[in-house]
């Protein structure tokens, strides 16, 4: 029997510098970048490991003036 948690996919939060690794098992997990230098870093290999597919891009936080 093998309880290896599998990716199903990643959301990249652009405004918080964050990524959201989403399990098979529900163990959902929160990445934060704390420069845009990591957060490149880290999208770059997300975008090279994971088909197109399996990324998704939250929507950008936009206040009205």
């Amino acid at each position: 029997m093998n309880n290896a948690e599998t990716l199903l996919g990643v959301v990249v939060d652009v405004c918080t510098r964050s990524f959201l690794l989403v399990s098979d098992q529900g163990n959902d997990k929160k990445v934060y970048c704390d420069s845009v230098e990591e957060f490149t870093n880290v999208l770059n290999f997300v975008n090279s490991q994971l088909p197109e597919d399996q990324i998704e891009y939250a929507d950008l936080a936009i206040s009205k003036k």
